[in-house]
């Protein structure tokens, strides 16, 4: 590592840095971005001018980078008329060895390679009121930036040359949605690609370089670790550090993702700097060292500095900078990562031919991806984002099972043309980014994402998304990474119109009177005159409109006799329901007028969208401490994280979440009456009858103790129910609870001042100095915090949200491991007819924008054709590949699934005693029987069905009422429950007993 300076400049001259509007800058005209091409993968990169920390102003260029390779590598931007590239093209065209045409690929690109750093700071708040000059072609522009980003820049600038920097905010014309969204989808090769990450904290204080000595010289060597994790006077130091781990960068929801895909990364803070490995260690021996023994927060409390706060520590493993360096090793499985020291600044074509045969992959870093996108979104909840959609997109690319995949409505590359193609085929589902897009549906379309990749592996767990706390708070307004005096609405239908060179035509043709068929038809000939149709579409529809009414020919109308001299038109079939449709529309004109203009951009967040907000852990201040540190703010998901084969109930047994639209999952969004619905199956198994107050600071109100059937002086043991429930009926790290938890119950009660009418655990953990009551009393903070206790009307003990209210419903849902608490409203005549009406005009528009995709997907492939002539063949033959792979596979399934079919066949005639022979010979006895494939389908039912089975696969009308549930109420889904009796299948044995009241239904969800 270079040594650092040991002298600056005063923080005030290293602090200036020259604004906008600073009168030298007056005649300097404002950049502009020149649009990126859309058919190419490029960048822009920075090259940031050398000067000292004295000097105010920052001066750089943009350059263009290509990743147009085999190998993602940056290249210098070439233009397709030039002469080495086309001599190039026709040199690799005469080589048939394809390791030597990789040899050579390799050498053109290693040739014309671009090295470059990516900038990972923190945007903030702040309006960009300071300035960078850009020099384009000696013209001298300025653009606008924030004060953090300008500060970064001249830390960073080499003082006698140019730093080449890749950053966000300046590389990106954030003005262009389609160019951002295009760039969000390359940035784990932007990332992966670059030399290394330079993670800019911001500017430094006296206490940030403590922190960073204390890591450098006496954290990461280990020496005499014992002492200064038990010694008063480190206090200060560890206070430092923790500081230094809670800078406003490490809960930016981008970093998991930049420090992820980083080859190498450097922490800045000021002129000061280190390794981000000599960090990772640092933060990992804090962690590791205050979650086994909490000795650093006894440290802290012993010393008077510190006013004595007990537990100041107590949750740093739950801080951004934490839960960052576990994600580094946790995100991916590779042979390098940035804890590594690695250098690939000296690799040769064979070695790169090598490398890449034997790991099939371009990855340096050769990484597979470990964790789901459920997993990353919903775990790293204390990670912050200015954007709320950057909540979802920022986790893609280091997903295992989702990639960013930009509006595909654009000219595409081959690869996201495959994403779209082979989408069901794909282990990384493409997630399509697009911050124009309402944020309810960004919502909707990853709890979709999520029920549908879980389904895949576990359907019992799918529903459980909508018990773990996810989402951020929905903006005023548009996207903030959108312009701000752009029609976002406008934008979109440019984009999706093919761009003509020429006017439309139409043909020139002669009606003629059929008299058999009495209607009107055109006699279209080849030599038909073709004029051009300068018509816009206002006076197209309004022309057509009118060929009811008056004498136009319309071919599709059929011609009856004249009335009154007037000329009469047989409408088509289904013109009754389209006049309705629009009778009904212009009835509600005004009603629908009557919304907000931000109810037309978009509706509240529904119900089963769970809140961010109720996640576990929080940073705020906390009393006698002047610094800002995580606590508690709510209970733990019951649920637990999404993990693979595991899960902590089983509510619903083996009863998954079914798919088909018919009988299971389904989405309705009704944006004039202002919700979003999500239809799923289950039943009501409970209902609640009456409620305890909630409990405030995980503390035990003694109403929960009368609830559960405890009597004073609590000198027995604890009910059973009770104590089982204030832990959820588990232990540590979600295993069963050990029995030893009742005594500490009863402990914990005795001595937590049940007198004041609670509780206290929170003084139990800090000081008592009982491991075992503080293991209990962390327990019961990670369960009840903020929750309420209920009673049922079977006299079920539980716990749910603080909103649970008296009548509320106890439901299992099917795809969910624990019980749920709804809450059920009417609906009136009105509501009914107005959700009716909504649902048939999106479903009317959604056949149009169907239709527009598939047109705007011919007029692109007709041009494609017309570019490549070779082209259409080449897609031909691939698609009859993959037909032919996809038959193979389905036959494959086919026959694997008739020797199953056959194996239990003949276990069930072994066990029942019933042989072939006597089969055919009842057969025979009573003539032939003729099997169809209907009655073929129904020989895996058990012999012994009840006898209301139906076997008409039709629905009745009622039947097609309760798929879409009871059109007379809707539910708003209150959160997860632990009822307790409830959690491990005993629910389903309830309804199979219960005579009346628990048949299956279908919940609309809002």
């Amino acid at each position: 590592m270079a040594p650092q300076e040991k002298s600056f400049p005063e923080r005030a001259i290293r602090s200036n840095v020259l604004r906008f509007d600073d009168p030298s800058y007056a005649e300097i005209e404002e950049y502009k971005f020149d649009p990126l091409p859309s058919s190419k993968k490029r960048i822009r990169l920075l090259q940031l001018d050398g000067n000292t920390l004295h000097s105010p102003s920052i001066h750089c260029k943009l350059v263009e980078a290509d990743y147009d390779n085999t190998f993602h590598i940056p290249t210098r931007a070439i233009s397709e008329n030039s002469e080495d590239l086309r001599r190039y093209r026709n040199e690799l065209r005469q080589i048939t060895d394809p390791d030597e045409r990789l040899k050579k690929q390799y050498a053109w690109v290693d040739d014309k390679k671009m090295t470059y750093e990516a900038l990972s700071w923190c945007w903030g708040k702040d309006d960009p009121k300071h300035a960078v000059i850009i020099d384009r072609a000696g013209v001298y522009y300025k653009m606008a930036v924030r004060r953090d980003l300008a500060l970064a820049l001249k830390y960073l600038r080499h003082p006698n040359k140019v730093r080449t920097l890749w950053i966000d905010a300046i590389c990106i014309d954030q003005a262009n949605s389609e160019e951002r969204n295009q760039q969000v989808q390359m940035m784990s090769r932007i990332y992966t690609r670059s030399s290394n990450v330079c993670i800019w904290l911001g500017e430094d204080t006296d206490e940030d370089e403590r922190a960073i000595n204390f890591i450098r010289e006496e954290i990461t060597h280990l020496k005499n670790f014992d002492a200064i994790s038990s010694d008063e006077k480190y206090s200060e130091k560890w206070h430092a550090l923790m500081m230094l781990m809670q800078r406003e960068w490490f809960s930016r929801r981008w970093v998991v993702q930049e420090i992820s895909l980083a080859k190498r990364a450097q922490i800045y803070c000021g002129p000061h700097f280190i390794p981000w490995k000599e960090f990772a260690v640092a933060v990992e021996l804090f962690v590791e060292v205050e979650t086994a023994t909490h000795r650093l927060s006894e440290v802290m409390w012993k010393d008077k500095k510190f006013q004595h706060v007990p537990g100041m520590f107590e949750y740093v493993s739950e801080l951004g900078a934490s839960l960052l360096v576990q994600a580094t090793g946790k995100v991916f499985r590779a042979h390098k990562t940035p804890m590594d020291d690695h250098d690939h600044d000296n690799e040769t074509p064979e070695d790169i031919v090598g490398w890449i045969k034997e790991v099939h992959t371009i990855d340096p870093l050769d990484r597979r991806s470990l964790l789901s996108l459920e997993y990353l979104v919903t775990t790293m909840f204390i990670f912050r984002a200015t954007e709320c959609r950057d909540s979802i997109y920022s986790m893609l690319a280091i997903a295992r099972d989702a990639a960013p995949f930009a509006d595909p409505n654009r000219s595409v590359d081959d690869v996201s043309l495959t994403m779209t193609l082979f989408d069901s085929f794909l282990a990384e589902k493409p997630f399509q980014v697009d911050y124009a897009r309402p944020y309810s549906d960004v919502c909707r379309d990853f709890v979709e994402f999520c029920i549908r990749r879980t389904h895949a592996r576990e359907p019992v767990q799918a529903l459980d998304i909508l018990c773990r706390p996810w989402a951020l708070e929905p903006p005023q307004g548009r996207s903030v990474r959108l312009p701000a005096d752009s029609s976002i609405k406008k934008q979109q239908e440019e984009r999706l119109k093919p761009k003509r060179t020429s006017p439309w035509s139409k043909r020139q043709c002669k009606p003629l009177w059929n008299s058999v068929e009495r209607k009107w038809t055109h006699n279209k000939n080849d030599d038909d005159e073709w004029v051009p149709d300068r018509r816009d579409m206002e006076d197209y529809w309004y022309e057509n409109s009118k060929k009811e009414a008056e004498t136009l020919i319309d071919p599709s109308w059929m011609y009856l006799s004249p009335v009154n001299g007037r000329d009469r038109w047989k409408n088509p079939i289904g013109w009754g329901r389209v006049r309705k449709l629009v009778t009904v529309s212009a009835k509600r004109g005004p009603v629908l007028q009557e919304l907000p203009k931000d109810r037309r951009q978009d509706i509240d967040l529904p119900s089963w969208v769970c809140r961010a907000k109720k996640a576990p852990f929080e940073l705020y201040a906390h009393p006698g401490m002047h610094i800002k540190k995580t606590g508690r703010a709510n209970a733990n998901p019951l649920v637990g994280e999404p993990k693979d084969g595991h899960r902590n109930y089983s509510a619903a047994q083996t009863k998954g979440v079914t798919l088909e639209s018919s009988v299971g999952l389904k989405f309705r969004k009704r944006p004039y009456a202002g919700h979003y619905s999500l239809y799923v199956r289950g039943f009501v198994i409970d209902t609640v009858e009456t409620v305890a107050e909630a409990s405030q600071g995980g503390n035990i109100p003694r109403s929960w103790l009368e609830m559960g059937g405890w009597e004073p002086p609590y000198d027995k043991d604890p009910p059973g129910e009770l104590w089982r429930t204030l832990v959820a009926d588990r232990g540590i790290e979600n295993r069963n609870p050990p029995s030893y938890y009742a005594r500490a119950c009863k402990e914990s009660v005795n001595r937590g001042g049940i007198a004041s009418g609670r509780v206290n655990t929170t003084a139990l953990i800090n000081n008592e100095r009982n491991s075992i009551i503080a293991e209990f009393c962390r327990r019961v903070h990670a369960v009840i915090w903020g929750r309420s206790m209920f009673r049922t009307t079977s006299g079920k003990l539980g716990i749910s949200a603080s909103d649970v209210k008296v009548g509320d419903n106890i439901c299992i849902l099917y795809g969910c491991t624990v019980p749920v608490v709804l809450s059920v409203e009417n609906k009136d005549y009105k509501q009914r007819e107005e959700d009716k009406f909504e649902d048939r005009f999106e479903a009317f528009k959604s056949c149009f924008q169907r239709l527009e995709r598939i047109m705007v997907r011919k007029y692109r492939y007709n041009t494609k054709k017309l570019e490549h002539p070779t082209w259409e063949a080449e897609v031909k033959a691939g698609t009859n590949k993959v037909n032919e792979d996809l038959k193979a596979d389905r036959k494959r399934k086919k026959e694997m699934s008739d020797a199953r079919e056959r194996y239990r066949r003949e276990d069930d005639e072994q066990r029942t005693g019933n042989r072939p022979e006597d089969e055919l010979e009842t057969q025979q006895s009573n003539g032939p029987v003729r099997r169809g494939k209907r009655a073929r389908s129904l020989d895996h039912l058990p012999r012994d069905m009840p006898p209301d089975f139906r076997l008409d696969a039709n629905p009745t009308a009622s039947e097609r009422e309760d798929q879409d549930g009871d059109a007379s109420r809707y539910y708003t889904f209150k959160g997860e429950s632990y009822v307790h009796g409830f959690m491990d299948g005993e629910a389903l044995r309830a309804k199979f007993y219960k005579e009346k009241g628990a048949e299956d239904r279908v919940f609309e969800l809002r």
